[in-house]
This record gives C-alpha cells, sequence and structure tokens, in this order.
C-alpha cells in the first residue's frame, strides 16, 4: 500500500511537472495578444467610481537574447525605458480613461515582467507620474496569471493593495472641493492632436464638478463600473492612440457646446 502511493504521488507530480512545463513552452510560443490577454491586470474599483474605462493599450518588449526575439525599449505611451529579463519580455498596459475626477483625459499604466519560462518575474504600475512595484510577497494578489491591482477612486493610480491610498492625503478632497481644478490635460504625445486653452480648461472644471464630483466608499469591487472586464477591453497601444484622440475630440465639442449647465450625461461607450 505505501508502495504503491509512493508511485501515485509521484506520477501525480510528473504529471504536474509536465503540466508546467507545457504551459510555459505555450508562454513561449504565444503571441503578442495571446500574452497580453493571459496576464492582464484584473482591477478592483471603488463602489463609487464614476469612470468607466475605455480602452487597454498592450505593447510587448521581448529581449533579442531570447527564444522570441525582438528587442526591448522606449514606450509608446510614457517616459519609461523598459527592459526584458534575459530571454523574457515586459507586458505594458496602458489603462484609458476619458476623465480623470481631475481632468479630462487620463492614461494610467502598469508592466508585466515575465521570465524565459514565461514566469511573472515583476509587476510595476503607475502612481501620478511615478513607477512603483506592485509585486510584493504577501501583498499582491493573483487571479491565476492575472496580477490583481487597486485602482484610486477617481484619480486611476494603481497600487497592489488598498491600504496604501491611506498614505495620499487628498484622496477625499480630489473627489470633492478639487474636482476638475486642472482642466484639460494634455500629455506631450498629443500636442498638435488636441488643444485646450485656459477658457477652456475652466470649463471642463465646471463640467467634471458639477456633474462627477463624489465621496469614495473606499470599498472595493472586482466589477467594473461598466460591466466589462480588462479583457475584453485589450488592443495594440497603436491602436488605442486612435481611439483617445478621436473620444477627447468628440468630449471637447461635447463639452463646449453643453458647458457647466445641465443634467449629468453619459458617454456612449
Amino acid at each position: 500500500m505505501e508502495k504503491g502511493a509512493e508511485t501515485e504521488a509521484n506520477e501525480t507530480r510528473e504529471s504536474r511537472q509536465w503540466e508546467c512545463e507545457a504551459q510555459k513552452k505555450e508562454c513561449r510560443q504565444a503571441g503578442d495578444e495571446e500574452l497580453a490577454r493571459a496576464f492582464v491586470p484584473h482591477l478592483r474599483y471603488d463602489r463609487a467610481e464614476p469612470f468607466a474605462l475605455q480602452g487597454i493599450g498592450y505593447t510587448l518588449f521581448r529581449d533579442s537574447r531570447g527564444e522570441a526575439g525582438g528587442a526591448s525599449g522606449k514606450s509608446p505611451s510614457c517616459s519609461r525605458v523598459l527592459e526584458a529579463p534575459t530571454g523574457g519580455c515586459v507586458i505594458e498596459y496602458a489603462f484609458y480613461y476619458d476623465f480623470d475626477i481631475q481632468h479630462l483625459y487620463d492614461l494610467e499604466h502598469a508592466f508585466v515582467y515575465l521570465d524565459k519560462d514565461g514566469v511573472i518575474a515583476g509587476v510595476e504600475s503607475s502612481f501620478h507620474g511615478k513607477f512603483l512595484n506592485s509585486r510584493i510577497e504577501g501583498v499582491t494578489e493573483f487571479e491565476g496569471s492575472h496580477p490583481v491591482l487597486y485602482v484610486q477612486p477617481g484619480k486611476h493610480a494603481l497600487l497592489p493593495a488598498p491600504e496604501y491610498f491611506r498614505l495620499v492625503i487628498d484622496r477625499d478632497t480630489a473627489c470633492g472641493q478639487n474636482a476638475g481644478r486642472d482642466g484639460f490635460l494634455i500629455s506631450d504625445m498629443f500636442w498638435g492632436r488636441l488643444f485646450t486653452d485656459a477658457g477652456f480648461d475652466r470649463r471642463v472644471e465646471e463640467y467634471i464638478r458639477g456633474r462627477y464630483a463624489f465621496a469614495p466608499t473606499w470599498e472595493f469591487t472586482a466589477k467594473s463600473p461598466d460591466g466589462r472586464s480588462a479583457e475584453e477591453l485589450l488592443m495594440p497601444y497603436g491602436e488605442l492612440d486612435g481611439l483617445i484622440v478621436e473620444r477627447l475630440g468628440d468630449w471637447s465639442r461635447r463639452i463646449a457646446m453643453e458647458g457647466s449647465v445641465g443634467r449629468k450625461i453619459t458617454f456612449g461607450n
């Protein structure tokens, strides 16, 4: 009996090892879309979050010394210069929202590092212009191969645990009395394609404050504001770039026409 149990245990262990190796091989051979879908972070939102995510643009950077080939390099959507682990890759995820509670246009980021075997070697996320380690032993949660990240209410910065938002001094006032104060925020990569001025910035401020100011609950849920999953919103970053310009152009015209007067509206997805 003992010998039989030992044999069965060895066979189970070998079976699991074979499955693990098969998954690693599949990961190494997968294309960009498959990898992006397999590791896209799963987000947690405040129950009162007013803004739905409109798209997630992915970009892969593969180590040229690895089996997959390719090269690491400059992010197409932020200031980062990314270097993949030896033989592995980095997957950049750019999370786009039409609004931050303090301005029109919001783009946040997460980076998932995979080693040569397709195993997660690191997770980083954006936090108000900085990039933080979000793979912390005993803290970071995972759903299968998906790291879980918490979204700052209204502001959409990403952290591995909700308790860390206690460090943010204006975490509540940003969503209330300071809503809209930054107007139309246009990053460098959109200059010449999107436009604003002081007058329009103030119109955006009034628009956001009048329609979207809220009090966070600081209770988080896996359900997104519009019910869509991260996997549904994935697209190559080049596609997202075009979507951003199109949507912000539409919002600019809408806000210019409607101003700060009128009922709260919901823009179509």
